[in-house]
């Protein structure tokens, strides 16, 4: 059969729209079955400081306090293109020690945010990288209650392939929280597991 050049036209476009959908089903087809949902538990340590910070510190100096406990999260890593690997992530942190005054130094927190992750086909660790917000309290290491304020942190760390689908992580986060004395600085080490379901 001849075509007109025309009708080759129209059927070019329309083979070319056809493998532009086989495409996209693909690649979301494919999306969907790479998304991964992961709890993980971590021991933690924060280090809190600023001005004002840290019992018989004057406003006007600048001190911190340290205090251990866990990190406890879920993530959800959504979508993927090659190696890149974009979702969310939500955490909550519980840290109280008792070593630098009578009240201790407590914190504690609720963050949620994005993450990016980058997924290594030959090496057994995955990247991370996620910026997140939430409600971060602290009793200053001054006060037997904590007070509650914005707070923001920058988590990098790496997850490494121990057994399918279980992995031991390794973070560290800095970022701030803005109290009514002004920003201090808020930094977090973290070593734990994460399981992928």
């Amino acid at each position: 059969m001849f075509y007109s050049s025309c009708e080759k036209s129209a059927h070019r476009r329309v083979e070319r729209i056809g493998l532009l959908l086989l495409t996209m089903l693909l690649l979301v087809s494919g999306r969907a079955a790479h998304a991964q949902v992961a709890p993980y538990a971590m021991l933690s340590l924060g280090h809190y400081s600023g001005l004002g910070v840290g019992p018989g510190t004057a406003p006007t100096q600048s001190n911190g306090i340290t205090s251990r406990g866990g990190t406890f999260g879920i993530f959800y890593d959504r979508y993927h293109a090659g190696p890149l690997g974009v979702g969310a992530d939500m955490r909550a942190i519980i840290e109280n020690s008792s070593n630098s005054g009578p009240y201790g130094n407590k914190t504690a927190g609720f963050l949620i945010g994005p993450r990016a992750t980058i997924n290594t086909v030959v090496l057994p660790f995955r990247p991370y990288v996620q910026v997140e917000i939430g409600g971060i309290g602290t009793n200053n290491g001054t006060q037997p209650n904590k007070d509650t304020h914005f707070g923001y942190q920058f988590q990098f760390g790496a997850d490494y392939t121990l057994i399918p689908h279980v992995a031991a992580r390794a973070e560290y986060g800095v970022g701030q929280l803005s109290t009514d004395g002004g920003k201090h600085t808020l930094q977090t080490f973290g070593l734990g597991l994460v399981v992928r379901l």
